[in-house]
């Protein structure tokens, strides 16, 4: 068994190198951004803030073509100026000018290239290729926030434990979203999840570690700005098998916090956060209070292997005063799946590192360090 174990680990290992390899091949390949990207992305604006959904819309090289019979009452020079704005659009051609309403421009401001219309970032709201609409979208490099997971976790400073299963179950219930003040959107959501750890040194695969989480949280976005408010309900608890397999001391570890968090969307393709957390009711009663995080994202633009892969990547440092002050790195670096045809577009194939205090709650007073593959699924 011991061997086969091996073998295991050691394919494991090989698969680490996946991610890395698709993420620098991405960055030396130059492409446009994807047509099926701006075509998705052209339908909800037209949708949305024209009330149309024109079948003849088709996108090559950057260049949007529509048939002006299926626009009759909009005001076309608005909406070329609405499109240009989409980040990847070269031009705007309207077919069969002559149809158009006699309030709309004349066909030669129909062929507007993009270099002489103001230009603005495109709406963060909307992923790529999807008119779902996002308030805060997820911290990809925090290795606490609610989703499901399973990971492969090798340990390179722990004289404990060396190979570690971790999974993770849980995401956010959303129980109202609506227009809010300013002109943005809000959300009340639930955040729920659970956070297990396994050693895969034992012959049973030890249960090490199980955290849970949970509480109500408001959600609020206006353009490239959003953030999140929650109070939330956190506990650990040591696994049986672990506890009776060695001597260690049981730490009753639960507490309620509340925290903030503010994002920014520096373009479609890069995110800055951060954040704060303040500790009440703690268990035990001189742990400490307070806790920073703040992080950045990198969301490729492009797509690749015919749109169906979208490099992405992040760090996510937290900095907790129990812990001195000391910084938790948090890296994580690979591929979102884009497949418009399955549930694949939601999970991500990530490179993992991570160097700091650990995140599970029984030894969060122990510093470690461990490389990971690991594949993360979002709704």
């Amino acid at each position: 068994m011991k061997d086969g174990m091996k073998k295991y680990l050691s394919m494991l290992h090989a698969l680490l190198l996946v991610p890395v390899v698709l993420v620098l091949a991405a960055t030396s390949y130059s492409a446009s951004i994807d047509d099926n990207y701006i075509r998705g992305y052209a339908s909800s604006v037209l949708e949305r803030e024209f009330h149309t959904s024109p079948a003849s819309l088709t996108v090559t090289d950057g260049v949007i073509y529509l048939n002006a019979g299926e626009l009759a009452g909009v005001d076309s020079g608005k909406l070329i100026t609405v499109l240009l704005k989409i980040k990847g659009v070269e031009r705007v051609e309207i077919l069969g000018v002559s149809q158009l309403a006699p309030k709309d421009v004349s066909a030669d401001s129909h062929r507007v290239e993009r270099e002489k219309a103001e230009v603005k970032w495109d709406d963060p709201n909307k992923e790529p290729g999807s008119t779902k609409e996002k308030i805060f979208d997820p911290l990809i490099a925090d290795p606490r926030w609610p989703h499901f997971s399973i990971g492969y976790q090798y340990y390179t400073d722990n004289g404990e434990f060396g190979s570690v299963f971790a999974a993770s179950y849980g995401e956010t219930l959303a129980i109202y979203k609506g227009d809010g003040p300013f002109n943005g959107k809000w959300q009340v959501g639930v955040p729920a999840a659970g956070f297990i750890i396994h050693d895969l040194d034992t012959d049973s695969w030890d249960l090490i570690n199980e955290d849970f989480s949970g509480g109500v949280a408001l959600y609020y976005r206006r353009e490239a700005w959003s953030g999140l408010f929650s109070i939330y309900h956190s506990s650990s608890h040591i696994g049986d098998e672990y506890l009776l397999h060695n001597q260690v001391k049981r730490s009753n570890l639960s507490y309620e916090a509340v925290q903030g968090k503010l994002s920014y969307d520096i373009s479609r393709a890069y995110r800055v956060y951060a954040g704060i957390d303040y500790i009440f009711s703690p268990d035990p009663k001189d742990l400490k209070r307070w806790m920073t995080q703040y992080g950045f994202e990198f969301r490729c633009t492009r797509t690749y292997f015919n749109g169906s892969l979208r490099p992405i990547a992040g760090i996510d440092i937290k900095n907790r005063q129990e812990n001195d002050w000391h910084s938790g790195i948090s890296l994580a670096a690979g591929v979102k799946i884009e497949s418009e045809h399955t549930l694949w577009n939601k999970i991500n194939f990530m490179v993992e590192y991570f160097n700091g205090n650990s995140p599970n709650g029984q030894f969060h007073e122990k510093n470690i360090e461990y490389t990971a593959f690991g594949s993360h699924f979002y709704f």
